[in-house]
């Protein structure tokens, strides 16, 4: 059978299918009017440029049409509203009034861009509105091409539009100068997830001389100067200590013999084979870089001695549990805060998983066993195991003062992190509904500050559970104030991260705000879907993003803070409003579209409240990144076998994590309170928190006043 000859048609034929495809569109049925209108535009469009992209979008919107998008082009994530903008020229400002004026430009440059930028997106929007109001009911999920926006240079700006957003720009630039420079109490706490400051730094001098050749041996020397230079050495090496420990065997006057033997306690903690600064550098591993034990075995393992996954976590278990009273008290200073804000993630534990697997299995023989963490689930529970421990150990010391020297302590006087933990913070939460308790475990993260006008107050305590982050909220409330009756929440808006108890909501009152960023994120992650909306509606964030971080350029005080966001940002989102209107009459509430649009639309006065309140963040994005480590953990070692091992975690990274925002040394910081007795850091938690101890050094080491 002879292969079919494929004739390519010149650019004078394909006008003619154009034409033709328009001079009888009306009488063609609506499926071939809609397939033909497709091609018709790169039909017409000529050669060169306009005929590649009418192309391109023919071709974007048959495989729209048909549901294919490469993986490739699918956005696995929102991204930052700050991608994209336009270049910054570097100058090297000579003086103080260069540097501001520099800013100044770059703030008018950003301004006239966005606002460039904004009415060619209205145009775009328009163009759409008044093609789909032609079109049946049934195609009007179908969007033209979307064209690339062309550089602000090629806008078409007429003189007066040209002027209206130089004017724009310039009343930007005197809302951020508003106030006079930035007050201290506004100020953000950069938090990351990896800090620079965990890890000890060593200073080494070492002199090189320079050695003259035997050629100029004889030379007259006339001037020997110094230049310094740096180099950078580190390698990860364990260090051998030997310790000779002196015993002095001592005879009384009544010729009983005394054993005294010297203490290592100023090396590191008895029974451990390790140092107090092996064990914070650990902690810092495990908790904040999420590096698996087992991994972390093998590298420190040596021919003289080799640390196995469980000994590394009975270390850290160790550092956990005398950090511990440090991880209540932070979580009830957090009881007081103005403003919290929190957000949740799924977690696996296989403690967990397997005890319900159990469940599903044999529903008979798990009735007559109690889940593992059964003896904490309910801070009532706790208590109850707690006075378990201590009738333990209370009859331990009896049998010691009876003689019986083989009573030695067991795990049975030894409380687990778990009820210690319990007996504040319950780790099992009932249904809304009433049907049982909850069975989804969640990582919670809640930030909030001890004192209002203090950045470095800031507080970040996690908490694994059963149960959500609205749970973890109400737990942390139950220890406020009686006179702190005002207070805001911050979170995605979701059912499960709100307060319900009647209690709380009854003695407080409890403001909720939304997260800009969790209303932008539909509208990036789906944009294939409605690229001309979509990309106006992302455009008005990214103004949004601009005007938070000219703030941060500028300095945060009231007055600035107010003035942009009750002008500028109040006019973005009263566009962003309009926008969602229009997305929600033209997507339904089932599509991802639609439900985006829907949120704005019903959260809109929660999504705007930080407008209002210069304290105020308008995203939870810091919660959110506070839960990545959860994130690396699941891709370096999936899951915790055990609930006690997920609370060491916890532990460890609310003292890490808020220790980072005090700007107390993590490292320095934690090998001090272990170094602390014991006794002295439970019985006063408070003098032990990371911005006390900050403090408290600050003021140790300031030079006295002259």
């Amino acid at each position: 059978m002879a292969a079919r000859v494929t004739t390519e048609l010149n650019a004078e034929q394909c006008r003619e299918v154009a034409a033709w495809i328009a001079a009888n569109r009306e009488s063609l049925p609506s499926p071939v009017r809609t397939f033909l209108g497709l091609h018709q535009a790169y039909l017409a469009a000529g050669e060169g440029d306009p005929l590649r992209r009418a192309l391109e979008a023919a071709w974007r919107e048959l495989r729209r049409a048909l549901h294919l998008t490469s993986s490739s082009e699918k956005r696995r994530s929102s991204g930052s509203p700050l991608i994209g903008l336009p270049g910054e020229e570097r100058l090297q400002a000579k003086s103080e009034r260069e540097r501001l004026e520099a800013r100044a430009a770059r703030s008018r440059q950003l301004a006239l861009w966005h606002r460039g930028l904004d009415k060619h997106h209205h145009e775009r929007v328009k163009r759409l509105q008044k093609r789909l109001a032609t079109m049946p009911k049934d195609k009007a999920n179908t969007t033209e091409g979307s064209e690339e926006l062309p550089p602000l240079e090629e806008l078409e700006l007429t003189a007066e539009e040209r002027a209206e957003c130089e004017a724009a720009g310039d009343r930007f630039v005197e809302h951020l100068l508003e106030g006079g420079g930035a007050d201290p109490a506004m100020g953000s706490v950069t938090e990351t997830l990896m800090p620079g400051n965990t890890v000890p730094v060593e200073e080494e001098h070492a002199p090189v001389p320079a050695l003259v050749p035997e050629g100029l041996a004889s030379a007259r020397l006339v001037k020997t100067l110094h230049e310094p230079r740096v180099r950078y050495d580190f390698a990860f090496t364990v260090r051998r200590i030997e310790l000779d420990v002196e015993k002095k065997i001592l005879v009384d006057g009544d010729g009983e013999r005394h054993v005294i033997t010297g203490s290592t306690s100023e090396y590191g903690p008895p029974r451990y084979q390790v140092t107090w600064s092996t064990l914070a550098t650990l902690a810092t591993l495990t908790g904040q870089f999420a590096v698996p034990l087992n991994r972390l075995g093998t590298l420190l393992s040596s021919p003289h001695k080799r640390f196995t996954a469980g000994a590394l976590g009975r270390m850290l278990h160790y550092v956990a549990q005398r950090l511990t009273p440090i991880y209540l008290e932070l979580g009830t200073q957090l009881s007081d805060s103005d403003y919290l804000a929190g957000d949740d993630t799924s977690c696996r534990v296989l403690e967990i998983s397997s005890w319900f697997e159990k469940v599903r299995v044999d529903p008979d023989e798990a009735k007559n066993q109690r889940p593992p963490w059964s003896g904490y689930a309910t801070p009532s529970a706790a208590e109850e195991s707690l006075r378990r421990c201590q009738e333990a150990h209370r009859a331990r010391l009896r049998r010691r003062e009876d003689g019986d020297r083989e009573a030695v302590r067991t795990n049975e006087e030894t409380p687990s992190l778990g009820v210690l933990i319990g007996s504040r913070f319950p780790f099992e939460s009932p249904r809304r509904n009433g049907d049982g308790p909850k069975q989804a475990m969640h990582t919670s993260v809640v930030t909030g500050r001890s004192v209002a006008a203090d950045p470095k107050s800031l507080i970040v305590f996690y908490r694994s559970h059963l149960g959500s982050c609205g749970n973890l909220f109400e737990s942390i409330l139950v220890s406020r104030g009686s006179k702190r009756t005002d207070l805001v929440l911050q979170g995605d808006l979701s059912t499960t991260n709100l307060v319900t108890s009647e209690e709380l909501l009854m003695r407080l009152n409890i403001r909720f705000i939304g997260c800009s960023a969790h209303a932008r994120r539909p509208f990036a992650l789906y944009e294939d879907e409605d690229p001309v909306m979509c990309g106006a509606m992302l455009h008005l964030f990214t103004g949004l993003a601009i005007h938070e971080n000219q703030l941060d350029v500028y300095g945060r005080n009231s007055n600035n803070v107010l003035a942009v966001r009750g002008t500028e940002s109040r006019e973005l989102w009263n566009d962003i409003l309009e926008l969602a209107k229009k997305m929600a009459n033209r997507w339904s509430k089932a599509t991802n579209l639609g439900a985006g649009a829907r949120y704005v639309i019903n959260h809109f006065e929660a999504l705007t409240a930080y407008l209002d309140d210069p304290r105020l963040e308008p995203s939870n994005t810091l919660r959110e990144r506070m839960l990545r480590t959860e994130k690396l953990i699941e891709g370096s070692s999936m899951f915790r076998k055990s609930l006690e091992g997920r609370f060491v975690l916890d532990v460890v990274r609310t003292i890490l994590q808020t220790a980072v925002a005090s700007g107390a040394p993590a490292h320095e910081y934690i090998v001090s309170v272990l170094r602390t007795a014991e006794d002295e850091v439970a019985r006063h938690p408070e003098r032990f928190t990371p911005r006390a101890w900050a403090a408290a050094n600050t003021a140790a080491t300031a030079p006295p006043e002259t």
